[in-house]
């Protein structure tokens, strides 16, 4: 008997054809790879049963003082807080929310919803959506939306209660903001201030109230040497990297008298969208406009084997609503983005930054934030309902339907030459859990352009772990399929391959 091992290297790659991806996995769903092994992804619960209004698109949670969690969530229309488990909508008065600063032409809202002839009120177009950036002074939560402008402030412990709004942060803060950050050194920095798409304005430290710079203070500004406009900023260890519709800056704190400075970082590499920066920690990565980009002190090109299941079909008029997040238990940043014509992200990829693996799907995912001061990641769909993930199996997960964990390989050269191979047995290793959750089907051809012939489907006899069979041909393709019901996680599989005759 002649074991063969059959199970391919780590990873999905859709790059080329399938035949130039011998030996290797070309397509999945709903699974990972951890430290080698085929696995399928944790499923999701929701936290809220009713949806929130409007699509989310950011999400952010810090404990406060008390050691209470705070989560808060952006939507296009609106912003909630989750404290003490109660959700409370905390919109300020005069809002200017991102539907409501859409496109409001013709057609730029659903059918029916409004009279014939109406200037509409809002907006269902996000080609042109901007974005959240949340953070906490303290306990207190501070945040500006692109579509308002403003800064804003809310406090989990004013008084015995918490806050029932947000409110402005204060009246000297600038307006017409693009976003806004905490800084290392407790500075609240707002990017594209005043309306200035290069201007980068901070107040004085430790006081959100002082922003006009004077010798005894350290609030200031700057400008981002770039020809073009700020979209957003992270950080980056001691730094601040400011993302710009051409690259990046790197933004760095140098103390008295100039307090910041601003240098390039990077040209060429822009993003796809903000929300679409992910940080591991010491290096970020993000979904560049045909690449995928990181930055660990210089910028790199990340090799990606999924490159055509993203830029191939990606509704690039919608490329703005793409996001990302960071699911620290397994080293994996995953990124959401709109594809054929959806105009919100409907599909998903997975970097795995320690193995260096890559893996897709489906799913409908509008923002996620890793588990930190959580239990779990927490994300949400485009019709605004939260979930907590990798809290369950996926049979409990909403919205599944009929999709299950699959993953299926390129061609399987089972012989050399014009030898043909039969398969009689099918043999995992040790490492394989679950066996009885697996099925396994094999197509097989005896020519790369001749006719495919189903040999059919085969589940392990969970007692000895393997299964007979008895197909034969040249070159094999494999599905490896796993229930919603069970965890597994699939080893190295072997065929017991014989040579035969052409008859």
């Amino acid at each position: 008997m002649a074991l063969i091992p059959i199970t391919p290297p780590a990873g999905i790659v859709t790059a080329g054809t399938e035949y130039a991806n011998s030996g290797r996995w070309v397509d999945g769903n709903l699974v990972r790879f951890q430290n080698g092994f085929l696995r399928p992804i944790g499923g999701w619960e929701r936290i809220k049963t009713t949806a929130l209004s409007g699509t989310p698109i950011g999400v952010y949670s810090y404990r406060d003082d008390l050691g209470a969690r705070v989560l808060v969530i952006g939507t296009r229309e609106k912003i909630y807080v989750n404290y003490n488990d109660n959700w409370i909508d905390i919109t300020p008065t005069g809002f200017s929310s991102d539907a409501a600063t859409s496109p409001l032409g013709y057609g730029a809202y659903h059918y029916g919803e409004e009279d014939f002839g109406d200037a509409r009120s809002q907006s269902g177009l996000a080609f042109d959506t901007k974005s959240f950036a949340f953070a906490n002074w303290g306990e207190l939560l501070v945040f500006c939306s692109g579509s308002d402008g403003k800064i804003y402030k809310w406090n989990p412990n004013s008084g015995a209660t918490a806050d029932t709004i947000a409110t402005i942060i204060h009246a000297n803060a600038p307006l017409n903001n693009t976003s806004i950050l905490v800084s290392n050194e407790r500075h609240l920095i707002a990017f594209g201030s005043a309306a200035d798409p290069r201007k980068v304005a901070w107040s004085s430290r430790e006081d959100f109230t002082t922003w006009t710079a004077a010798s005894t203070n350290t609030a200031g500004s700057l400008n981002v040497p770039t020809g073009g406009r700020i979209l957003g900023a992270k950080k980056w260890e001691t730094d601040i990297i400011i993302f710009t519709d051409s690259g990046i800056n790197r933004m760095y704190y140098s103390g008295s008298p100039f307090v910041y400075g601003i240098q390039t970082a990077g040209d060429n590499c822009k993003t796809l969208a903000i929300r679409s920066v992910v940080s591991t920690g010491n290096t970020l990565y993000w979904l560049g406009e045909n690449s995928v980009f990181s930055f660990d002190g210089q910028v790199a090109e990340v090799p990606c084997e999924v490159h055509d299941f993203i830029y191939g079909d990606l509704n690039h008029v919608y490329r703005q609503t793409a996001c990302g997040g960071y699911n620290s238990n397994f080293n994996e940043i995953i990124w959401f983005f709109p594809s054929g014509s959806s105009q919100v992200p409907n599909k998903y990829i997975i970097y795995n930054h320690v193995d260096k693996t890559w893996s897709k799907g489906e799913l409908d995912r509008s923002c996620w934030f890793d588990a930190g001061s959580l239990d779990y990641p927490v994300s949400c769909d485009s019709s605004g309902f939260v979930y907590q993930h990798e809290s369950t199996v996926l049979f409990n997960s909403p919205n599944l339907g009929t999709a299950v964990p699959f993953c299926k390989t390129g061609p399987l050269e089972i012989n050399n030459g014009n030898n043909i191979s039969q398969v009689n047995h099918i043999i995992t290793d040790e490492e394989t859990t679950n066996v009885s959750a697996l099925t396994l089907s094999f197509k097989g051809k005896f020519a790369p352009n001749g006719p495919e012939t189903d040999f059919g489907s085969f589940t392990f006899d969970s007692a000895d772990g393997y299964t007979d069979a008895r197909f034969a041909a040249r070159q094999l393709q494999m599905t490896v399929t796993g229930t919603t019901t069970h965890d597994f996680k699939v080893g190295k599989i072997r065929a017991d391959i014989r040579p035969r005759g052409r008859r």
